[in-house]
């Protein structure tokens, strides 16, 4: 059938294949971060009105996107070790956090978690506890060790930015700190080597040395449960 014309080859209305988790998933390929309404749409070759079909306003797509990616993330067995569970809950916050740039930042600063993420943080809990820790220690480490996560990402991707120096060119964070300690007197600071050390200021930094450090600390805190014999 011969097309009229100025008559438009498709009404307009919702896309077949769109979907919530469709407009999600665009947002966190355009950075979850940084994404604005347009870009999704475009992305997406949908009208920026199209968007408010599947989600209320911008802040909405975050927490939408955030969802996602929590449920797409690969989160350990809550049966693990203690120490080993904590080690891998934060190694699985950390993929997520660089299989979606910018997540990091917005879970430090979104006030509603995702269920999943609740589900997995409270089993977390519930498993710590039998381990031998107090309620309150228990939640006190799952919260740490996520921020502890979040925050050194943000951290470890900022040494990326670049700025002006000293000399007026242009440099990454990175450079400028790591120089700024390679170039200290000798002798000024006795662990000054650490801080100018390559490994330092690429990948995860100091994290899992910090994660280290508070879980020898943690270990302290757990009370090993009585066996029946020692009761008696």
């Amino acid at each position: 059938m011969k097309q009229t014309p100025g008559r438009p080859g498709r009404r307009p209305g919702r896309a077949p294949s769109l979907t919530r988790d469709a407009v999600a998933d665009a947002a966190l390929a355009e950075g979850i971060a940084v994404f604005s309404m347009p870009g999704v749409a475009a992305r997406l070759g949908v009208s920026h009105s199209t968007l408010y079909r599947y989600v209320d306003s911008r802040d909405d797509l975050v927490r939408a996107a955030v969802e996602r990616a929590a449920a797409h993330t690969d989160w350990p067995p809550a049966d693990l070790p203690w120490r080993e569970l904590l080690t891998a809950f934060a190694d699985a916050v950390w993929a997520a956090c660089d299989a979606s740039p910018g997540l990091a930042q917005v879970l430090l600063t979104t006030p509603a978690a995702p269920r999943v993420m609740v589900d997995r943080l409270g089993g977390y809990g519930v498993a710590l506890v039998r381990a031998g820790l107090s309620t309150r220690d228990a939640a006190v480490a799952v919260d740490f060790v996520g921020d502890l996560v979040l925050s050194s990402s943000v951290a470890m991707r900022g040494l990326d930015r670049t700025g002006p120096d000293a000399a007026g060119g242009a440099r990454t964070a990175r450079e400028q700190y790591r120089d700024a300690w390679a170039s200290a007197p000798a002798g000024s600071h006795p662990f000054e080597a650490e801080f100018a050390a390559e490994e330092t200021w690429h990948g995860r930094g100091w994290f899992d040395d910090k994660l280290a450090v508070f879980l020898d600390g943690l270990a302290t805190r757990i009370v090993p449960a009585h066996t029946p014999e020692e009761n008696a």
